[in-house]
């Protein structure tokens, strides 16, 4: 429960911001700016405000509302219940940035936040599809995994947003993908926002030692990513031919030394959308349609099957355990890296965070590579164990629903989302503040793709990844074998949002 008084959270709050304030503007850079899809008005604003100032100033234009002590009941992942719900501050700035923020909006309108289901994706998407098909009114707000939230909409138990009273998608505190490219036919189910705060954390990116780098003669990182020469090429170029046996077994293993080191699950299928070859794209009009099968999809695969199995200074190993946490499929860049034992390695944002702080050397952090120099920009997937917001079709007050969720994410926008980001990523938690030039590009650059959140495991978004991890070329094979899976699994998500929007 959430029991503190206004002035002791409007207190810490700006305690909490102020100390923020001062480590922004120590860590400030020339980079451009995060698109947060802020107006032209308070872009130019920004030239006399600091940033905190500009995002406090964005109004939620909600009325005032009393709901007498109503219980607010969210579904959220057991490895990220923190960045969505925290009894009581810790010390930590990111935990008591959580806690403050929900204290402040409950206070604010008169609820409180609990946790109605806090398991993995299986057991919470059981939770809910049970609660709801029962006409349970159980929970007010799913906050959970992606692609398995995605599964679920086909069983029709959650709402369209566009029904919700004052949620405005066009606020910065609302991803800009929400529109352009999870709405469809004037429907959108999922939605992502501040208030989901893994999905600032979780964006696919590559991260590489310093020292180790320089050891190697790797000079100008930033300059090649700046430049927008950072191509799938060039890591290969860089990488290919640095390993060293430290065991001497003669064998290739986790205890030896290499340019790259990645995992073999999402960390692959990443490069999908960091080549900008989506699952499903929305032209001018609209329209959404199926577009996986570009041209170049054999060369992807072909390339990527070339770096991950041939090129001696990788490391992908299909049988990795890691001997940090007893994972395996995602973590074997993020353990090497963790050991030091490789000079670039594939994971996502949160690594910095959680597994890297006590790391000696000091490290940057770039985006995945681009396909090639003609491509525009970088792009970054974020994996698929973030959360995306959903409400539940057993909604009572949808005044209610509204209401609190549009000041969830306000609130997350102006007081965590700048926690997190200026004090943990690019000031407290990273080494060099070249990697502050990097990092919002990173999340403004977030792919949301619509193939991807309604992929229910169905769509094509993890065929790269078994491609990879079965060494296997073969992708116009593949493609015929799955094609009628694939466009039937789609077509019924079109008749579904086609349905939805005929009301």
């Amino acid at each position: 429960m959430l029991k503190t008084k206004s002035k002791a959270i409007s207190a810490a709050l700006a305690a909490l911001l102020l100390i923020s304030a001062a480590l922004i503007s120590c860590g400030k850079s020339d980079a451009p700016a995060a698109d947060t899809g802020v107006t032209e008005a308070e872009t130019a604003a920004a030239e006399s405000l600091s940033e905190l100032d500009v995002r406090a100033a964005v109004p939620d234009e909600l009325p005032e509302a009393d709901f007498e002590g109503y219980n607010y009941r969210i579904v959220c992942e057991n490895d990220q219940d923190w960045y969505y719900y925290n009894e009581e501050q810790t010390g930590d700035v990111i935990y008591d940035a959580v806690f403050l923020r929900n204290a402040a909006v409950g206070e604010r309108f008169n609820f409180e936040l609990t946790i109605a289901s806090c398991g993995d994706y299986g057991a919470n998407g059981s939770f809910m599809l049970k609660a709801v098909m029962a006409g349970e009114d159980a929970f007010d707000l799913a906050c959970t995994h992606i692609v398995n939230t995605g599964s679920l909409v086909l069983k029709d138990i959650f709402m369209n947003w566009y029904d919700l009273p004052y949620i405005n998608f066009e606020k910065p505190w609302w991803a800009r993908s929400n529109i352009e490219d999870l709405t469809y036919n004037g429907v959108a189910i999922l939605a992502i926002g501040d208030y989901a705060l893994s999905a600032i954390g979780r964006p696919y990116c590559v991260f590489f030692n310093r020292r180790l780098a320089e050891s190697y003669g790797i000079e100008g990182v930033y300059d090649t990513v700046m430049d927008g020469r950072w191509t799938i090429d060039r890591l290969s170029e860089l990488t290919q031919d640095i390993y060293q046996d430290l065991n001497n077994d003669g064998a290739r293993d986790v205890e030896d030394f290499y340019g790259l080191a990645t995992g073999v699950a999402s960390n692959i299928g990443a490069y999908l959308w960091a080549f900008e070859n989506p699952i499903c794209k929305k032209d001018g009009e609209g329209n959404i349609s199926v577009v996986m099968a570009t041209p170049k999809m054999s060369s992807i695969v072909e390339k990527l099957n070339k770096i991950m199995w041939e090129n001696r200074g990788t490391y992908f190993n299909t049988k990795h355990v890691s001997k940090i946490d007893g994972s395996s499929y995602h973590v074997g860049g993020r353990d090497l890296f963790a050991y030091g034992r490789a000079v670039f390695a594939n994971g996502y944002l949160d690594y910095a965070i959680d597994f890297f702080r006590e790391m000696e050397d000091d490290y940057g952090i770039i985006p995945y590579p681009k396909w090639d120099e003609n491509q525009a920009d970088y792009r970054s997937l974020v994996d698929g164990n973030h959360a995306v917001l959903a409400i539940p079709k057993t909604t009572r007050d949808l005044e209610r629903a509204g209401i609190i969720m549009e000041a969830l994410n306000a609130e997350g926008y102006k007081t965590v989302v700048p926690v997190y980001i200026e004090t943990a990523l690019k000031v407290k938690y990273t080494r060099d503040n070249e990697s502050v030039q990097v990092l919002d590009m990173l999340i403004a650059n977030r792919y949301f793709d619509f193939g991807y959140v309604y992929d229910g495991w169905s769509g094509g978004s993890f065929w790269l990844e078994g491609l990879i991890q079965k060494h296997n070329n073969d992708w116009e094979s593949h493609y015929a074998k799955n094609e009628k899976k694939l466009l039937a699994h789609f077509t019924e998500v079109f008749e579904y949002f086609d349905t939805a929007a005929a009301g």
